[in-house]
């Protein structure tokens, strides 16, 4: 459970409005954590989705399955898929489709943003297969985490446009990351915001700790290892951008910090080669 103070949590809610979590993934929440739970209930839920049942059968239909023959029903799709992949496609579309027409402000590039959290959830997933310090974290569960690190800046932007702009200003003027300056002008930043939404949309207490603390340091170690870990992935998606940032300053690990996810060269290789692949469609 989200460890953060009933002051702050009274803070964010005083401040920005947390969105409700949408149906479809209480539905599919609730079935996945039902001992009786089954990709034919989950398929009955989807069904009614068509956006998201579109997903289902794109990905069950990608390369990465690498099926013989097309699959157009999403009942046999959810089976193929199992519950774990179904509820994390769910919570994917889910956010997209929550947050995928946030207002435009001036000098913020939300495109960048979106591309810039699937390079964050791929190298998430990454790490917490291959760094010791993600020990703990299923590959799902981290995908999640880097996906929606983000998303409380969209929310600050939502209901506090011109206070995030102030925020972004002093970032950019000041040359210090925007998780700072968003301390300085609302007194918690956006991965407070997103670790609240993390722990409404009932998500697993791994990604509510892991979101939650990826910009500040966490009360015991096992959620410091999580939020190093979206934090880490972050600097990695920020790096593999080259120059553009989407209009802001990132909060980056410095080199030595890296060394803690005591990788081998060549793992460090493959996760910084697919990150820079990574896109939106990921």
């Amino acid at each position: 459970m989200i460890t953060t103070s009933a002051e702050l949590e009274d803070l964010v809610d005083g401040t920005v409005n947390i969105p409700t979590i949408p149906t479809v993934l209480t539905e599919i929440t609730n079935i996945f954590n039902s001992p009786d739970g089954s990709a034919k209930q989950a398929a009955a839920v989807i069904e009614k989705d068509p956006a998201i049942a579109t997903r289902v059968l794109r990905l069950v239909n990608s390369s990465f399955y690498g099926l013989k023959n097309p699959v157009s029903n999403i009942n046999l799709a959810c089976s193929i898929l199992g519950l774990k992949v179904i509820k994390n496609l769910v919570v994917q579309a889910t956010v997209l489709q929550t947050f995928g027409s946030t207002p435009e402000i001036k000098g913020f590039d939300a495109r960048w943003l979106w591309d810039h959290s699937f390079k964050t959830a791929v190298a998430c997933r990454m790490l917490a297969e291959r760094s010791p310090v993600g020990a703990g974290m299923t590959k799902e569960d981290a995908y999640t985490c880097g996906l929606i690190h983000d998303v409380g800046k969209l929310i600050l932007i939502e209901g506090q446009a011109d206070r995030f702009s102030d925020a972004l200003r002093s970032s950019q003027q000041n040359k210090v990351p925007l998780a700072k300056a968003e301390g300085e002008v609302f007194g918690f930043n956006h991965a407070h915001v997103g670790g609240l939404l993390a722990n409404r949309w009932k998500l697993p207490p791994i990604v509510q700790a892991a979101v939650m603390y990826h910009h500040s340091p966490a009360t015991n170690a096992e959620d410091w290892a999580r939020g190093f870990v979206v934090k880490a992935a972050n600097t990695l998606a920020h790096q593999a951008c080259g120059g553009s940032n989407g209009g802001y300053r990132g909060d980056l690990c410095d080199a030595d910090t890296m060394q803690a996810l005591a990788l081998s060269a060549a793992q460090e290789a493959e996760i910084r080669d697919a990150v820079a692949q990574a896109a939106m469609a990921n």
